[in-house]
């Protein structure tokens, strides 16, 4: 036995290359570029940090996967979700990410949305739909916490007050899709 405790694993990949500095040139070429199916997930993938305080993905540290598919198409995987809640597993009050804590404060960013067209129209739908997905998690929150295996002694109940106080509160909601919004427009428009 490897583990003395229950442990998930994720299923190995192929044909993907990490999200780092040395792909920014690549990221340059439109070719490249428009290769890349559903660049909105980018944008998806940081107002979820934004909501979760993932304090792990960010310039230095993308924790993202590029998958080459076989249409020879690129698609974004999010990877490393260990700092979410702010490093600190909801001990305390969840707080907004920082400037530096975001992947829209990323050169990534900024070539792949700087000159579109539609972010607006893009951010209005994303922000749209976290609404809805987040009241799809809230709603789902008992099935999902009933999966955690007894095993790594969790208290079921108190995590739940914890994820229900900071994820579901409207006003956090609220406080997301603003910080959201700002970095879009402080970082990839201006």
């Amino acid at each position: 036995m490897l583990f003395s405790k229950e442990c998930f694993g994720s299923r190995y990949l192929k044909n993907t290359v990490e999200v780092n500095l040395s792909l920014i040139p690549s990221f340059r070429e439109k070719s490249f570029a428009d290769k890349i199916q559903q660049k909105s997930d980018f944008l998806k993938i940081a107002l979820f940090d934004i909501w979760l305080s993932n304090e792990d993905r960010n310039y230095g540290n993308n924790n993202l996967l590029l998958f080459y598919g076989p249409d020879k198409l690129y698609f974004f995987y999010a990877i490393d979700h260990v700092c979410l809640f702010n490093s600190t597993f909801l001990k305390y009050e969840i707080v907004e990410l920082t400037e530096d804590d975001t992947l829209l404060n990323t050169e990534i960013a900024k070539l792949l949305f700087g000159s579109k067209r539609k972010l607006v129209e893009t951010v209005d739908n994303l922000v749209e739909k976290f609404y809805l997905c987040t009241k799809d998690c809230e709603a789902n929150l008992d099935n999902v916490l009933e999966l955690m295996p007894k095993s790594w002694g969790i208290d079921i109940e108190d995590i739940k007050s914890k994820i229900q106080r900071n994820l579901f509160s409207d006003e956090w909601k609220k406080k997301c899709e603003i910080t959201f919004r700002t970095y879009v427009q402080s970082f990839i428009v201006n």
